[in-house]
């Protein structure tokens, strides 16, 4: 109980201080939750998530940038789908490397960029520096979150002296 507590504070936490300053507040959602999905909670892990989620924010701006070009030369029903052919193909390859690996980090930024943007959470002005820094602040500010779940979930396990091989969750276990 008091680690689904410590979440569901750091949640309503991030929610008041996001509101506050008018923040996008369910950006962070989608890297605080691949943490553990993606990165299955381990921290060696992180550096990888972190790359993939600014990989695949680095893939959305391309894609939006090459849209105008890649329309005139195949016209509109095309233009889209061969970009995101070539942006799709290229994140699975990268899953033959080791630091650039973790697909699901550039998937999930990739596809969270584009509701990002034409969702009209960039502002006014659209795809700018400044709105694609945003984006890219608001994944780190989630990582650092689920990184913060890890920690609050071990001081609490260790200060109730829950036994280690009974601290896995249902999820853990199906993972075998």
């Amino acid at each position: 109980m008091p680690v689904a507590a410590s979440v569901g504070v750091l949640a309503a936490l991030w929610v008041a201080v996001g509101s506050a300053y008018a923040l996008v507040l369910w950006v962070p959602f989608l890297s605080w939750a691949l943490v553990f999905g993606a990165g299955a909670g381990k921290l060696n892990r992180v550096p990888k998530e972190v790359i993939g989620l600014v990989g695949g924010t680095v893939a959305g701006v391309l894609v939006v940038y090459l849209l105008p070009a890649f329309t005139s030369v195949l016209g509109g029903t095309l233009a889209l789908p061969v970009l995101i052919f070539i942006a799709g193909t290229l994140i699975v390859l990268l899953e033959l490397t080791n630091w650039f690996e973790l697909a699901p980090a550039y998937f999930f930024s990739f596809a969270g960029f584009f509701a990002y943007l034409f969702g009209g959470f960039a502002g006014e002005a659209g795809m700018t520096v400044s709105s694609v820094l945003m984006y890219v602040a608001l994944l780190v500010l989630g990582t650092a979150l689920g990184i913060a779940t890890i920690f609050l979930r071990k001081f609490w396990l260790d200060m109730m002296k829950v036994p280690m091989d009974q601290r896995q969750t249902i999820f853990d276990k199906e993972r075998g």
